[in-house]
């Protein structure tokens, strides 16, 4: 078993709605600023996904009612060094 801490970054891929909740919560300057800032925003295999430490998504964009309805892709991605065997 291995463990992860919800203090280190995640990966992940905002879907149209999770767009929508975020300007409605939180606005497009912070959207531009603290997620799609060249910091963040990363291609990979060319696709883009954003760098957010996990408890930050967990409160910006927390799993709605419905599984197939979520504010972002159910793949995530992490560094395997922020893992640590138990």
């Amino acid at each position: 078993m291995k463990q992860f801490n919800i203090n280190h970054c995640i990966y992940i891929q905002i879907t149209e709605k999770g767009w929508r909740h975020l300007r409605n919560t939180v606005g497009e300057d912070y959207i531009n600023h603290c997620i799609k800032s060249p910091h963040y925003e990363k291609t990979i295999n060319g696709e883009v996904w954003y760098k957010l430490q996990a408890h930050h998504v967990f409160s910006l964009l927390p799993i709605g009612r419905s599984f197939g309805d979520t504010y972002y892709k159910t793949t995530i991605l992490f560094d395997e060094d922020d893992l640590i065997e138990l």
